[in-house]
């Protein structure tokens, strides 16, 4: 074999590995947004069965994740931006997102017990 044809044989290799990366990048960006989906839905269920006193601050919270949560999974299905810069994304937006419920959670019982 020829060295350009070895070459060629890898740069058609490495094409083909950039395109899976950049699908499991994708798909590990929609499972993120699944896992994160799940989260603010079982903060939902807490909500509605009163586990809560200040359900309008919790609510608040919660329908802030969701703005992101469904800011980040337009940005996914939008103009396809590169996958990791989505999966970036998604990521700070949970972290944030969660902080934010967790931090509305410690101050709603913080409330409910003085």
């Amino acid at each position: 074999m020829a060295d350009n044809d070895r070459i060629d044989k890898l740069e058609k290799q490495i094409d083909r590995l950039e395109a899976k990366q950049t699908e499991l990048y994708e798909q590990l960006a929609e499972a993120r947004l699944d896992q994160w989906k799940g989260r603010l839905e079982d903060l939902e269920v807490q909500i509605r069965l009163g586990a809560m006193d200040t359900n309008d601050r919790v609510e608040a919270v919660v329908q802030k994740g969701r703005d992101r949560w469904n800011d980040a999974k337009s940005q996914l299905t939008g103009a396809k931006a590169t996958a990791a810069d989505v999966v970036e994304t998604v990521r700070n937006g949970v972290e944030s997102a969660l902080a934010d419920i967790r931090k509305a959670v410690v101050d709603a019982r913080k409330q409910a017990t003085s």
